[in-house]
């Protein structure tokens, strides 16, 4: 008979394995060549989109990164959590372990395109370029410099996921501000 463990024993498991891996952050990747490549890949999209992004667009490309950034951190959270991927090196050693790119690279690439191609035509073709290297260029690299390990997941398993996001993103922020200019 399998023994289901209490709250207060999950809650112990759960101090114990932020322990853990507190302890493996501070010796395996504090401050090492991943981590400061994490660091960079966290910040120097940002800066990007400081001189790219069309400040007139500002609220609804701040809504529809937002959108993303939500949809794409709680899907990645699911993945890791059921183990379909893993991140051997984290920038910090709490939370979603892959924050750096559902925070910067994903979201800001997807807003500039957002901004860039206002044509659902040309928005929809820029998507599916973008899905595709993220899934076979971007991910592969991740993989191939130990920041990214497939456990039951393939890299064309986010194709869709990739050419589907951004569109229903650009479909969610467009209602908003459709809805938002009805009268009341």
């Amino acid at each position: 008979m399998e023994v289901i463990p209490s709250d207060e024993q999950i809650a112990q498991m759960t101090k114990d394995l932020t322990e853990a891996r507190i302890a493996n952050w501070l010796s395996n990747d504090l401050l090492t060549r991943q981590w400061w490549f994490i660091l960079a890949l966290l910040i120097v999209p940002w800066i990007i989109f400081y001189y790219m992004a069309d400040r007139k667009k500002l609220p609804s490309l701040w809504l529809y990164g937002t959108f993303l950034f939500i949809v794409v951190f709680s899907l990645d959270l699911i993945g890791y959590e059921i183990g379909l991927w893993a991140y051997p090196y984290k920038l910090a050693p709490f939370g979603p372990l892959i924050a750096y790119v559902d925070a910067s690279p994903l979201p800001v690439v997807y807003m500039l395109e957002y901004q860039y191609y206002p044509k659902w035509r040309d928005f929809i073709f820029v998507s599916i370029v973008t899905a595709l290297m993220f899934s076979f260029v971007f991910e592969p690299i991740l993989e191939a410099i130990g920041l990214y390990v497939l456990i039951s997941w393939k890299f064309y398993y986010g194709l869709p996921v990739y050419i589907v996001l951004p569109i229903l993103m650009r479909l969610a922020v467009e209602k908003v501000f459709s809805t938002a200019k009805e009268p009341v």
